[in-house]
């Protein structure tokens, strides 16, 4: 079997197991008085600077039938954009035309994110700040000198940064939305080289690209500092029979202020507390609590706590009240495998955990055992 082969089945195996997961939302917030709103302020920025004129949109969710924004505001001088918004699980983009017309779609020279922290999950209490980088829309890459095969059907193009490509990425196809793009999707390429490019065999059908590099190394878990995260503006794609759709790809590597928070020093109105145990009840170190939008406690968590010390203590925040449902684990991403540490919450039959506003909910013990 081939390097890409090799890549693409291992990728496409966790794809399988993540794609079980039922992607119930929990959008819905819990005790928050009817017409409660939570005032969020986004700071975009275009290389390092602040970017005025920037369209900031609030989705409630990301699909063909949904292209409307639920709320939109402007950014003004300094980069900034305010909006007072629902409690609840929201998408969050930005877009800037060259030209200023809304009306069509992205084109080259325009810019554009797709928050890598997204769904956002907003809850009454102080001011959310978001800061957001936007990557240029590029042109479609040409045919390389030795075109792919005739009859082929997917997709191939390149991945940029800055308009520079993007060596060691990872390009994710997803035919579901649900999951907010958090599990392994239907599809992924082998690591792009140092000109960027990626290539994905793909049926005929309508897939969202989104690529993902970490700093790390790895293709799993929460997006950090140094990682890069892109989402294609002309998403979502249409793969048709013998054709292979070239795109490119922009990215943009999260800064310190960028990065998604889902470690315990995020500030929320509500959290959640407990000892990480072994089966014969000592505390366990180095594990992470991570609370799932679904009950089969599969794809990446909704939020997840920093890692137990000696004590195998962990403190969740939860910003958005909810009903979630609690598990724990030795590694974040995929599906567990032989060798981890995995638990699920056994206080009820569903691993359930009811968290309303304000709420500070402690002795949820989680007990881990090795995956067989």
């Amino acid at each position: 079997m081939t390097r890409l082969g090799t890549v693409l089945s291992t990728l496409l195996l966790s794809a399988l197991f993540g794609c079980a997961a039922s992607g119930h939302s929990t959008g819905r917030p819990i005790g928050s008085p009817p017409g409660t709103q939570v005032e969020a302020a986004v700071r975009v920025t275009w290389k390092d600077a602040p970017l005025p004129s920037v369209r900031v949109e609030w989705r409630r969710e990301i699909s063909p039938g949904d292209p409307v924004a639920s709320a939109s505001s402007t950014t003004d001088g300094s980069g900034v954009a305010r909006s007072a918004l629902p409690p609840g699980r929201w998408f969050l983009l930005a877009q800037w035309r060259k030209d200023g017309d809304y009306s069509r779609a992205p084109a080259p020279g325009d810019r554009f994110a797709f928050f890598g922290g997204n769904p956002v999950y907003l809850s009454a209490g102080p001011p959310r700040e978001i800061f957001l980088a936007l990557a240029e829309v590029a042109a479609s890459p040409p045919l390389p000198d030795a075109e792919e095969p005739a009859g082929i059907s997917g997709v191939s193009g390149v991945v940029l940064v800055d308009g520079v490509p993007l060596a060691d990425a990872h390009v994710f196809a997803y035919i579901r939305t649900d999951t907010a793009f958090r599990d392994m999707g239907f599809a992924a390429s082998a690591p792009t080289g140092s000109d960027g490019a990626f290539y994905l065999d793909l049926p005929p059908g309508r897939y969202y690209l989104v690529a993902r590099k970490r700093a790390s190394g790895g293709v799993a878990g929460p997006l950090r500092k140094g990682d890069a995260f892109g989402y294609l503006p002309a998403n979502p794609v249409e793969v048709t029979t013998g054709r292979l759709l070239r795109v490119s790809l922009p990215a943009t590597t999260l800064r310190l202020r960028n990065t998604p928070g889902y470690s315990a020093s995020a500030v929320a109105a509500s959290s959640i507390e407990g000892r990480i145990l072994g089966p014969d009840g000592t505390p366990r170190r180095g594990i992470y609590a991570a609370l799932y939008d679904n009950p089969d406690l599969l794809n990446r968590p909704i939020f997840i706590s920093e890692s137990t010390g000696e004590n195998g203590r962990y403190r969740l925040s939860v910003p958005a009240p909810g009903v979630y449902y609690l598990g724990a684990r030795s590694g974040y991403g995929g599906s567990p495998a032989p060798g981890d540490l995995y638990g699920r919450y056994e206080g009820n039959a569903e691993h359930a955990v009811t968290i309303r506003e304000g709420d500070r909910l402690t002795g949820l013990d989680v007990v881990v055992s090795e995956v067989r």
